[in-house]
């Protein structure tokens, strides 16, 4: 396992990937900023767990007070649907073959917006959204 640190409004916050025979998955949740670290490690994925935290428009018409819309868009808070989009177009591995989508406001995303956004770019790359009530099915990445 290789944890590394990252930006997010926590006490020492890391995400990390795991690597075997060839393979790398990583974890990337809680992300205010996509710093070096999370690009280059995201870029090493075969596999990832990427956070999809919000849609901008719902967040800002929907209930939230101001000062916790500030939080989830600041600096250290989440990542929007376009900016995690941007993320992983940018910098994916060209050998990535799953990204499971994760970490989805209840309040203010909906899995099916995120599946399709993510789906008209995947090129290849399997897409999935993790369920807030049930587990979800385990995958095969093959070398």
């Amino acid at each position: 396992m290789n944890p590394f640190p990252k930006w997010h409004d926590a006490s020492e916050p890391h995400s990390f990937t795991v690597s075997s025979n060839g393979l790398t998955a990583g974890v990337f949740t809680d992300i205010g900023t996509a710093c070096e670290q999370v690009t280059h490690h995201l870029g090493q994925c075969h596999a990832a767990f990427l956070e999809a935290n919000y849609d901008e428009g719902m967040l800002e018409r929907g209930r939230y007070p101001i000062y916790l819309k500030l939080r989830i868009r600041g600096a250290e808070g989440h990542l929007s649907n376009d900016q995690a989009l941007d993320l992983f177009t940018t910098y994916r591995s060209p050998g990535m073959q799953l990204l499971v989508l994760s970490h989805l406001s209840a309040e203010n995303n909906h899995p099916q917006l995120v599946h399709e956004l993510f789906s008209r770019h995947a090129n290849g790359t399997r897409i999935v959204v993790a369920s807030r009530y049930e587990e979800t099915e385990v995958f095969c990445v093959e070398g």
